[in-house]
């Protein structure tokens, strides 16, 4: 149930519409991450992962295998999952719950792993997971003002970082050499030193209002903010920490997506149903971004490891708009549920997973025609975020 009161809820109402948490007045945004494991059969572990919010009750988690298109494995998490972060191979994943401020973890392709539940402190309302470690995983605590640290190998919270007023979103260098927390009320960004696990700084000027998520580029030369409530992306060069250029996007920026492919950044504008194209491979700030109709309420983006089309998901509509990456249009318009709200592309290229929050289902689309061949039930009701493990 969407609630106004505080403005945390008022940002989001304005950048993702009507996104997850009932009880607690906020919603957050979903969040379409490839993630990338090893092991001995790629073919046979290629799955997709849904996060199913059950409006707040216990959580669950669905996956999907790519190839056959059906459910493997099913695993209940903690009250009100928002989100989820894997370590860089991809091979365990930890669940944020913030119904009952815990995470919960598992080996990401075990049926059988039994979920490991990690307490946070009372009152923290864990919003946001992420990390390029192999040893680490960054929890953002959005009510206590704090980033937890956990230990991916013990699963214990070893640390908590202070940073500013209601962190929402984290972008680790991929180096993991410094990570950068978004604190949305302050209007400011802190950058902590993974090494020492302090503040080294905190960056407000060029911050926008309402930064409310963040992304590195493939060399960790740049960290690029979206500000909901002044329409702007925030570019910050990781060498000084300073915010280099203030790029103009659409209405309410709320989601960032890095090709790794073309070395671009996707940007969701969901207040005037547009995405914005920034390349990252020339000064961003020498380039103005490209901006692409798409349909309304965009919420999430993904593109195809091939560097052929990115694919956006419109709340609003109902719909996925498919953008040809060499002209930059939308090349077709696909029907899929109601209120898709994450999107995430299968490592192959061959595959779109759909998170339609409000019809309960897991839409999938076949890329080599664009053409939705299942709607699967994931195990719980509104899936909220889906990723896909190659």
């Amino acid at each position: 149930m969407r609630k106004t009161g505080t403005r945390l809820a008022a940002a989001v109402v304005v950048a993702l519409l009507a996104l997850i948490w009932l009880s607690c007045g906020n919603e957050f945004r979903p969040v379409a991450t490839p993630v990338f494991p090893g092991g001995p059969d790629p073919q046979g572990q290629r799955q997709a992962v849904s996060v199913n919010n059950t409006g707040g009750a216990i959580g669950s988690t669905t996956n999907i295998n790519v190839s056959g298109d059906t459910v493997v494995a099913s695993h209940t998490v903690g009250k009100g999952p928002v989100h989820a972060g894997t370590t860089p191979s991809g091979a365990r994943i930890f669940v944020v719950n913030l119904g009952d401020d815990t995470v919960s973890t598992y080996l990401t392709l075990l049926a059988s792993s039994a979920p490991v539940t990690i307490s946070l402190p009372a009152g923290s309302a864990p919003v946001f997971a992420h990390s390029t470690q192999s040893t680490r995983m960054y929890v953002a605590n959005s009510r206590t003002g704090t980033v937890g640290v956990i230990d991916a190998n013990t699963s214990v919270l070893t640390d908590l970082i202070a940073v500013g007023n209601n962190p929402v979103a984290l972008a680790e260098l991929p180096s993991g050499a410094k990570l950068y927390c978004v604190n949305q009320n302050g209007n400011t960004v802190s950058v902590i030193s993974t090494v020492d696990k302090v503040v080294l700084t905190t960056i407000s000027v060029n911050i926008g209002n309402m930064p409310s998520f963040a992304v590195s580029n493939d060399t960790g030369a740049f960290v690029f903010v979206a500000n909901s409530g002044s329409n702007t992306v925030s570019v910050i060069d990781t060498t000084t920490d300073i915010v280099t250029a203030v790029l103009p996007v659409g209405v309410a920026p709320n989601f960032l997506f890095f090709d790794n492919s073309l070395k671009r950044v996707y940007v969701t504008n969901s207040g005037d149903g547009t995405v914005s194209i920034i390349r990252t491979d020339v000064n961003p700030a020498a380039n103005p971004p490209v901006t692409v109709t798409v349909g309304t309420a965009p919420l999430s983006v993904t593109a195809l490891a091939d560097g052929s089309r990115a694919y956006v998901a419109n709340s609003g509509s109902g719909t996925v708009s498919v953008i040809t990456t060499s002209n930059n249009t939308v090349s077709r318009t696909i029907t899929v549920g109601t209120n898709p709200v994450s999107i995430a592309s299968s490592s192959d290229s061959s595959k779109v997973y759909v998170a339609n929050r409000g019809s309960n289902t897991i839409s999938i689309i076949r890329t080599t025609d664009d053409t939705v061949v299942s709607n699967a039930p994931p195990t719980s009701t509104q899936p909220v975020w889906v990723l896909t493990v190659p």
